[in-house]
């Protein structure tokens, strides 16, 4: 093997911990930090992971949870996977919303099992020792708000051993939060990367967020659907880019959404937030956009988005728009104008191979993806590449130092070998006194960068002509410019003209774009109508408002 070294005790190993559904968590073992007991980190708790039936024997014991973020699918087993005592550490804004988001999601089975959850987190703002020799600390990730990676560093005699663990990221900022950043001070041994991949999130980004503001300017009542964070991010892009231009365009995050930004102190122009309502009318508004989920509204339920769904679903001024990231099935027929975007906030294959090419760790374990998504791995870095499906203990550092794959082919081992990065020791670059050691920020940036966040503004600009004003103005910081700043003369003048104009656009898109239709054929409750004339801008599984005038002369055929 390699990096031979006499009488070593130190063994690392990772198990996957739900490889048969999203194949986000492994177990952690570290081996030779304390006596005659194995150290095991669970990092995440998704869907299928069970801690009891994973740890063996009377020396393994779970010393601690790692939540990389908010999300349903990495965190729905907390609850069933508390033993030992063992803390839960997450980044300090995951902390801070995690029992709202709990709540929303459906919450755990009983309210002493929740309070038992949120009395282990533990929050991760820098580094934290878990038990001698063994310390953990956040980097930044992107993907959602709150969202981190976690990184361990493991003393092994003189040396340092460090295993990132990326969770869901981007290269992306996230609602003001930084994306991650490949550039550490430190180097990485072992890398689990999760590989789940979005190569066209820009253009669906800009899209949603063009269409949104689109059909505002326009005149309609518009509801996008969607969960609590991504609605924070919608917001969080809306309220800027309407400020950065001067547009008028009021946003309202409702229920959940609402929550979770207030948790997170966030202030961003021309958005409000309001957690509770009787009538839906007091948060819906032509002109305007009101964000609520949950993703797809269901008719006759109650949440927020079903209630707002009902009340604008038989107008044809109105739009909803689905933003998904599940498997959901959206809605599709509605009187009021119906779309979905998928919208998964996931870095590029590109991306992905870019940061393990700059950070050239010894082993890639890769997570979260399956099949030929996950196979396009093998052998593609200069590190051993796991793809592995299975729960068992995969050994990655023994008594000779480094282990690679049994399966590789020597030609992989000389390929690692002859990269360096087997024999560093990065003792000499992670010391225990590390305090010059100057790691990326997590905390949201007080600057406001949508090209950063991933919207093409040039696009953007093309599609909405409004968008003509100074895009130079971006906010010091998000409390400078809030919702409720005040307007000068001129804004109000400014802003009662556009008003005008969306009532204008509004009249004629009701009553001048009509379209006649014949009916061809009604039976088994269904109507089935043929369109004699072209209808521009549609595109195949667009849902369209029709309005009946069976009664006049003009129709009857």
């Amino acid at each position: 093997m390699i990096d031979c070294t006499a009488d070593r005790k130190m063994h690392i190993s990772y198990q996957h911990a739900n490889p048969f559904t999203g194949r986000e968590s492994a177990v952690i073992r570290i081996e030779g930090l304390l006596p005659d007991q194995t150290v095991c980190l669970l990092i995440d708790a998704g869907e299928g992971v069970d801690i009891d039936d994973l740890l063996e024997g009377d020396d393994e014991y779970l010393t601690a949870i790692c939540l990389t973020h908010a999300h349903l699918d990495h965190y729905t087993t907390l609850a069933e996977n508390l033993r030992d005592a063992a803390p839960i550490y997450t980044a300090p804004d995951t902390a801070a919303i995690l029992a709202d988001v709990i709540d929303a999601g459906g919450g755990f089975s009983d309210h002493q099992t929740r309070e038992t959850v949120l009395n282990r987190l533990t929050p991760l703002e820098d580094w934290t020792t878990i038990v001698d020799g063994l310390r953990v600390r956040p980097v930044p990730a992107g993907h959602t708000p709150g969202a981190t990676g976690i990184l361990l560093s493991i003393k092994d005699g003189n040396e340092h051993r460090t295993i990132l663990m990326t969770g869901d990221f981007t290269l992306r900022r996230a609602a003001g939060y930084p994306g991650f950043e490949p550039e550490l001070p430190v180097d990485v041994d072992v890398l689990l990367l999760n590989a789940a991949a979005s190569d066209d999130i820009e253009t669906t980004l800009t899209e949603t967020v063009s269409q949104l503001i689109q059909r505002a300017l326009a005149g309609s009542t518009v509801l996008a659907t969607t969960s609590g964070l991504t609605g924070i991010h919608l917001a969080y892009l809306l309220g800027h880019l309407a400020h950065q231009y001067d547009l008028y365009l009021p946003v309202t995050l409702v229920g959940h959404a609402g929550t979770l930004a207030d948790r997170l102190g966030y202030d961003i122009p021309s958005v409000n937030t309001h957690i509770e309502f009787t009538d839906p009318d007091a948060v819906l508004e032509s002109g305007a956009i009101t964000i609520a989920g949950p993703e797809v509204p269901t008719r006759g339920e109650t949440k927020s988005a079903d209630r707002l769904f009902s009340a604008i679903e038989d107008d044809p001024g109105a739009t909803l728009v689905q933003v998904l990231s599940g498997a959901d099935s959206p809605v599709r027929t509605a009187s009021c104008t119906v779309h979905d975007e998928f919208l998964s906030n996931h870095p590029s294959r590109d991306s992905i191979d870019t940061v393990v090419d700059q950070l050239m760790p010894v082993h890639v374990v890769v997570m979260h993806q399956t099949g030929p998504a996950a196979d396009r791995y093998k052998d593609k870095f200069a590190s051993y590449v796991w793809v592995t499906d299975d729960q068992t203990h995969h050994t990655l550092l023994n008594d000779h130092g480094w282990t690679p794959p049994p399966w590789v082919t020597s030609m992989t081992r000389k390929r690692v070998e002859s990269s360096g990065h087997t024999t560093r020791r990065i003792g000499e670059s992670l010391p225990d006194d590390d305090d010059n050691l100057s790691f990326p920020p997590t905390d949201r940036y007080s600057d406001v960068d949508l090209t950063a966040e991933g919207l093409d503004i040039a696009v953007l600009t093309e599609h909405i002509p409004q968008l003509t004003g100074d895009s130079s103005r971006v906010d010091a910081s998000e409390t400078t410019h809030g919702p409720s700043a005040p307007m000068t003369q001129k804004n109000e003048a400014s802003t009662l003209q556009q008003v005008l104009d969306r009532l204008d656009k509004l009249e004629n898109m009701l009553q001048e774009d009509r379209y006649p239709a014949r009916v061809l054929d009604t039976r088994d409750g269904v109507t089935i109508l043929r369109v004699d004339t072209e209808i521009p801008d549609v595109n195949v599984g667009d849902t369209l408002g029709v309005v009946s005038e069976s009664d006049t002369e003009a129709n009857v055929n």
